[in-house]
């Protein structure tokens, strides 16, 4: 089962099933102990990178490790972006720069200094679905900018974001399939084309994270994940198996909730 909202999408009738005749389960498959403090990521293949600040740690899918590797002299870490199982992104909003590792977590060529490509201030990255790229926020010029990591060439550029749609802070971006989802914390997700159109504004004021897998669109929404079908608008609320848990990512069909210092693998099962 590639997602389980596919599955059911495909197999049942939204408007027939109320939300209280959905049966389902929550199936451990497991958990990664990382520091309180560490920031994470999950790939293809469902290994673990996760980082406490001085080192970036490699799991793999039964929490072994495979690399580590000191970071601290590149500075403060402020994200760790997965661009595919091969590439990965230091990104220190202190320093403004972007430094690589390879998929055994070695230094890939020099760090990159953002100034140089034009970006005053970035404060936000995020990969993309496309091949080597990587988008980039730059909060000073209210500007999203899509860059080719391949000479760090930009490619196209979405500008005044907060003078055009009064976006207050944007606080993930996420690229899926041939639209852009952007979370303002305060207003909810803003749906764009990639070249800058909007198409869509999903209201929620409370959405601590979300993802996006096949047609469907996942919030974490107060101890609850919100499952919405981006085609037809209809929506299920699944609770989740743990308590306080504040940061949540998908990958073949498992649910790696985060909570504190611990990571928890669960795949979710509906009778």
């Amino acid at each position: 089962m590639k997602t389980f909202l596919f599955f059911f999408l495909s197999t049942l009738s939204w408007t027939s099933f109320g939300q209280d005749s959905i049966a389902y389960e929550w199936k451990n498959k497991g958990e990664f102990q990382i520091a309180e403090s560490a920031l994470w990521e999950v790939d293809a293949f469902e290994n673990v990178y996760a980082s406490n600040g001085n080192s970036i740690k490699k799991f793999d899918q039964d929490a072994n490790l495979q690399f580590s590797q000191s970071i601290k002299r590149l500075g403060r870490m402020s994200q760790l972006v997965l661009v595919n199982t091969m590439k990965l992104i230091h990104f220190s909003e202190e320093q403004q720069t972007l430094c690589y590792f390879d998929n055994t977590l070695s230094e890939m060529d020099d760090c990159v200094e953002l100034s140089d490509e034009g970006v005053i201030n970035a404060s936000l990255v995020s990969g993309s679905s496309q091949p080597n790229k990587i988008w980039v926020l730059d909060n000073l010029n209210s500007t999203l900018s899509l860059f080719s990591l391949d000479k760090l060439i930009q490619e196209q550029q979405i500008s005044n974001l907060k003078g055009t749609l009064n976006i207050e802070n944007i606080s993930d971006i996420k690229e899926h399939g041939s639209r852009l989802y952007l979370l303002d914390e305060t207003q909810g997700i803003y749906v764009f084309d990639l070249y800058g159109s909007l198409l869509d504004f999903i209201p929620g004021k409370s959405i601590q994270q979300f993802a996006v897998v096949g047609s469907t669109l996942y919030t974490l929404i107060e101890g609850a994940l919100k499952i919405r079908s981006i085609d037809t608008e209809e929506k299920i609320s699944v609770k989740l198996p743990i308590d306080k848990v504040f940061d949540f990512q998908i990958q073949n069909g498992n649910f790696y909730l985060r909570a504190k210092n611990t990571v928890h693998k669960f795949e979710l099962v509906f009778h």
